[in-house]
């Protein structure tokens, strides 16, 4: 069965390896693990770790480099800007390749005359790259936005006037706006400073799992409403706050309260995987895994148990595949 996570952080690990003098890592490192797991598309973000914080736009422009310097020289890599571009996984030798970022502090340093001005040439440099998709804050408030997990509370919580003007300039570009990481005041800013379906590609239920990083049920039906996708994460935090309770098994129970409240259609993957992080000092801590869903290997586990669990084939296509494609499919238009 073919496979879409709409989140993926493998391009820091490419970038660490690139600094360290290794080359050809996403067909080397990456592209088997994604096969035996059943991928067949992705979206992988560039994030500048906590590590980094104090000089974002420097840690920005490595990660960028050296990941589409990699990229560059891949033979499995199939770099997307549509779903039009995408090609068959179970035909080729390929993975289709979303290009994403998650947190966006560094536009504040991007050398403009003013932050609106950078907002704009942020937005259309990048969207030159073959970008397509954007988290405005990690675990930070910045100029755009609040998030959660921020170690200092902003004065006023909520998406920005700055924040607003990038939300338009995604618009304008048909860029994928993404909800996680944002706290609950910045997503309903975000939700209603635009029409266009967005997407909470990481998060889970907060009712099963009450982590700041999850979705309360209204959140969950307002993306629903809109034909948006929430991925689910197998990051073991927002499983369960009891790690030992963080399993397999748990992040069925989420997909099956998103599926009872909204219907399959709008619910997917974003796993989230960090096992291939747990080495770097990224500056936060990256250790522990959900059991039985450790990494992307183990994809077609959790595959059965939800066949085991009583989900139809079709559900478990949709969610597998066949809603974040078709999302693609009627979101990116250039």
């Amino acid at each position: 069965m073919k496979i879409f996570d709409i989140h993926s952080d493998l391009f820091t690990d490419i970038a660490w390896r690139r600094s360290r003098g290794e080359t050809n890592v996403f067909d080397r490192i990456h592209y088997p693990q994604l096969k035996k797991g059943g991928i067949d598309s992705i979206i992988c973000v560039f994030w500048v770790e906590p590590a980094f914080r104090d000089d974002p736009i420097a840690r920005f422009r490595d990660v960028l480099r050296h990941t589409l310097d990699d990229l560059k020289t891949s033979v499995h890599a199939n770099v997307c800007v549509t779903a039009l571009d995408m090609l068959d996984s179970t035909k080729s030798s390929k993975i289709n390749l979303f290009l994403g970022i998650e947190g966006m502090t560094f536009l504040e340093a991007w050398g403009k005359d003013s932050l609106d001005e950078n907002i704009v040439s942020v937005f259309e440099e990048l969207h030159e790259t073959n970008i397509r998709h954007t988290i405005f804050v990690w675990n930070e408030w910045n100029a755009l936005a609040s998030g959660t997990g921020a170690k200092e509370e902003p004065e006023k919580k909520g998406l920005t006037s700055h924040g607003e003007l990038a939300v338009q300039k995604a618009r304008e570009l048909n860029w994928i706006l993404d909800a996680s990481h944002l706290d609950e005041d910045s997503f309903w800013d975000m939700y209603n400073a635009t029409d266009q379906p967005i997407i909470a590609s990481h998060s889970n239920v907060y009712t099963l799992c009450p982590h700041d990083r999850n979705l309360s049920d209204e959140q969950i039906q307002a993306i629903a409403s809109r034909g948006g996708l929430i991925g689910l994460n197998a990051f073991h935090g927002f499983v369960d706050l009891d790690p030992k309770e963080a399993t397999l098994e748990r992040l069925i129970d989420h997909a099956a309260y998103m599926v009872d409240l909204v219907g399959s259609e709008y619910v997917a993957f974003g796993f989230d995987f960090i096992d291939y992080l747990a080495t770097y000092d990224l500056g936060a801590k990256v250790q522990g895994s959900t059991l039985g869903l450790e990494n992307v290997t183990k994809v077609p586990d959790l595959i059965a148990a939800m066949k085991a669990r009583g989900f139809t084939t079709k559900e478990i296509e949709d969610i597998s595949f066949n809603n974040a494609h078709r999302f693609m499919k009627n979101h990116l238009k250039n």
